[in-house]
């Protein structure tokens, strides 16, 4: 019987002893950063080194120790001529070995370097080896530097556009070619950024990079910045254009039985690009490229169009044109992931249109010019078209069509996009109207009349232009 009592009241304990315990806190595994990532610019760290110095004095040699490091860290982004100053490294001035060794003097050299040089330690200090010779000592120290951004993106500087033009006919006014050829040139840069594939080096902007430097050079920033200096870098390769016609003109035809005039609008452009590799000269694109603005059709309603929506729109249609024929030739579109039928492209931004439909092939084995080893690219077997359903700046997604190969075994990246193979149909006429030219719209607008009423053209230059 007490066994059974023993027993019962061990088990009254347990419970109790349960029901107090608190439960254990449920853990997840940390969420991935769905807020983005943060644009790589780069950033100030410190690298441990150690270094030796010789001077004639235990203070001199740490001295020379110290500008050691520093430019062992950072090379030649670093001005040997004022470093001493730059870094507090008369520091040293009137110390024996033993206060170098201090604790004290280690804060000592971080504060006077302004964070530059942290974590100071002298390892060694050595006597001369013969009378008259130099100190050596030998330091341990972190010092500050800048990484640069890690991307491996390809680094282009876009040329000022030239023209030969002093300024383009759009409507009825007359627009100065420097304009069009700065804005064409920021749309090329904005568009190449876009894409995520390119770092579009800055030329404009040169003086107040310089001034935000010279705060590092003349101390009012802390040292620890000055791994900042000499970080500019070169481009890769250099876009070039030119642009050849630009015109949206006016056309106007006398009526024979009225004092109307049949009025119409046309026009378009041409430019030529090159793609230079700034370190071998080689000329990796070069080619032109047009595009038509939509024709306003003939109508004696109205004779004017906003011509400053026109010209935007020429320039964009440039710019789209430039960078989707620099993509095609280094950076292809791939697809990069499939469910099904629904997939997501490797770029976004300008590189596809929403709503176009692409067509899409599947990349075999790499072909190689027997004469010359140079590459000639893959073996292409069209598989499939590509309808866009959205864009972003970086990716776009899309579903497939017209499938015509099995995709069972198709890897990532295989898939690549080529050519667009339909408009918009209200692209597809390339007519539209004067209302459509005024607010860009698609709507088509036409005014019944009768051809023997229109006099005869005048002979006009066929010079090619519009």
């Amino acid at each position: 019987m007490n066994w059974h009592r023993v027993i019962g009241a061990s088990l009254i304990v347990l419970l109790l002893c349960s029901c107090k315990k608190k439960p254990e806190p449920i853990t997840e595994s940390n969420p991935s950063n769905i807020s983005g990532t943060v644009p790589d610019v780069g950033r100030v760290d410190t690298v441990p080194t150690e270094a030796i110095g010789y001077g004639p004095t235990p203070a001199a040699a740490t001295s020379d120790a110290m500008k050691t490091a520093i430019l062992q860290v950072n090379g030649a982004t670093i001005d040997t001529g004022s470093i001493q100053a730059k870094y507090g490294l008369d520091v040293t001035d009137g110390q024996d070995s033993v206060s170098l060794r201090a604790t004290a003097f280690a804060e000592l050299v971080a504060q006077k370097s302004g964070g530059a040089i942290t974590n100071f330690k002298i390892k060694t200090v050595e006597d001369p080896a013969v009378k008259g010779g130099p100190y050596k000592v030998t330091i341990e120290a972190s010092i500050a530097h800048f990484t640069p951004p890690s991307d491996k993106k390809i680094r282009v500087v876009v040329a000022p556009v030239r023209f030969d033009s002093s300024s383009f006919i759009v409507g009825s006014t007359s627009v100065s070619a420097q304009k069009v050829s700065d804005d064409i040139g920021q749309q090329v840069s904005t568009a190449l950024t876009e894409t995520g594939r390119f770092s579009v080096l800055d030329r404009d902007s040169s003086a107040d990079i310089a001034q935000e430097l010279d705060m590092i050079e003349n101390g009012q920033a802390p040292r620890a910045e000055s791994g900042k200096l000499g970080q500019a870098v070169t481009a890769d390769v250099i876009w070039v254009g030119h642009i050849n016609t630009l015109a949206y003109n006016r056309h106007s035809t006398a009526l024979l039985t009225s004092d109307r005039n049949l009025v119409s609008f046309s026009g378009g452009w041409a430019i030529s690009q090159k793609l230079v590799n700034v370190a071998t000269r080689q000329i990796m694109i070069s080619d032109s490229l047009q595009g038509n603005a939509p024709a306003v059709a003939p109508t004696t309603l109205g004779a004017d169009i906003n011509s400053g929506q026109v010209l935007q729109n020429m320039e964009t249609s440039i710019a789209n044109q430039v960078v989707a024929s620099i993509l095609s030739r280094t950076y292809p579109v791939t697809i990069i992931d499939r469910d099904g039928n629904t997939v997501t492209l490797s770029q976004g931004g300008q590189s596809v249109k929403l709503g176009m439909r692409y067509a899409v092939a599947s990349l075999g084995k790499e072909m190689k010019d027997p004469q010359t080893g140079a590459s000639l690219g893959h073996s292409e077997t069209p598989c499939c078209d590509v309808i866009i359903d959205r864009v972003t700046d970086k990716l776009s997604y899309g579903h497939l069509d017209n499938v015509r190969i099995s995709l069972d075994t198709t890897l990532p990246g295989q898939l690549q996009v080529e050519e667009q193979i339909n408009t918009p149909h209200d692209q597809a006429t390339g007519k539209t109207s004067l209302t459509a030219a005024r607010r860009d719209s698609s709507k088509k607008l036409t005014t019944a009349v009768d051809p023997s009423d229109v006099a005869p053209p005048r002979p006009k230059k066929e010079d090619g232009k519009w």
